[in-house]
């Protein structure tokens, strides 16, 4: 039995520009780290690491979680580095995006939780915690080469591999407050949340006081689907009373909209239902 060697080279810059210049000289002989959690998963299944290894550890000003006001926009800043078990357990987060903490409870086991980060499980493109970012309207800053950038961590997924950038932190703005709301975060897995989702579906949806839909987001992940918000489902819903006929539109939305990847444990129509079902008894708990 043959045994792997790790041979790379670690490299530990102190701030961003620094990060940034290893990656250009190494280009894809190279590979920013977080946590370090994803990589030791992918060794684990024999896929090798780059020889050249770019360590954010001890980057300056990449950790942290800072509740902010500018004007009349009140948010909170989160470090990419910042540990998930860090975030889950923050007391502001837990208050006011209580979401983002469910979220990552159910994110592996807690050893991986205490290594891994926020920015590196929204910087894998598949990370579970993405589709409750979404649903509160994230944003995500990040490091081009020139400057620190914000976008929409919608717009960001849909473009990144566009665009060599150094994730540098999330940012979540404060929830708009509906008289009525209902807010889930479900991962369905073959077991424990030590394995990949069959599906993730998240969701924030606010009615009125004469019980108008005032503010719907959903978004849906899970295994090798990249997550991404149900836009035509939540148009549906949108200025809406919750009503049998509604419900039944909402569903065959989903499975119109919703277009996962089939693997050897479940097929795409599977997948497809389960999300339907989800969000049609979170629907029908919120009409209640």
């Amino acid at each position: 039995m043959s045994m792997r060697i790790l041979a790379a080279k670690v490299w530990t810059p102190t701030d961003i520009k620094e990060a940034w210049t290893l990656r250009e000289k190494f280009h894809l002989q190279s590979c920013f780290v977080a946590g370090g959690t994803l990589l030791q998963t992918q060794w684990e299944k024999g896929v090798p690491y780059p020889p050249q290894l770019i360590s954010l550890e001890k980057v300056e000003g990449l950790e942290g979680i800072n509740y902010k006001t500018e004007g009349t926009k009140r948010f909170l800043q989160i470090g990419a580095m910042t540990k998930l078990a860090t975030c889950r357990n923050h007391p502001v987060i837990k208050e006011k995006w209580s979401l983002l903490s469910t979220a990552i409870q159910q994110i592996a086991a807690p050893a991986i939780r205490n290594l891994g980060t926020i920015g590196g499980n929204v910087a894998y493109g598949f990370g579970d915690a993405i589709p409750a970012l979404l649903t509160m309207d994230a944003e995500v800053s990040y490091f081009d080469g020139k400057t620190i950038k914000t976008e929409k961590l919608d717009h960001w997924l849909n473009t990144r591999q566009n665009k060599e950038v150094l994730l540098t932190g999330v940012i979540l703005p404060e929830y708009r407050h509906s008289s009525f709301v209902t807010q889930f975060y479900k991962k369905v897995g073959r077991r424990e949340a030590f394995s990949g989702s069959v599906v993730t579906v998240s969701g924030v949806i606010g009615k009125n006081d004469v019980g108008v839909i005032d503010f719907v987001r959903l978004a849906v992940g899970g295994g090798d689907n990249r997550p991404h918000r149900l836009k035509a489902t939540e148009q549906l819903l949108i200025d809406q009373m919750i009503n049998p006929k509604l419900l039944r539109n909402v569903y065959e939305t989903i499975l119109n909209e919703f277009h996962p990847i089939s693997d050897v444990f479940y097929s795409d129509d599977y997948r497809r239902w389960v999300t339907a079902n989800i969000i049609f008894s979170e629907l029908s708990r919120l009409e209640g």
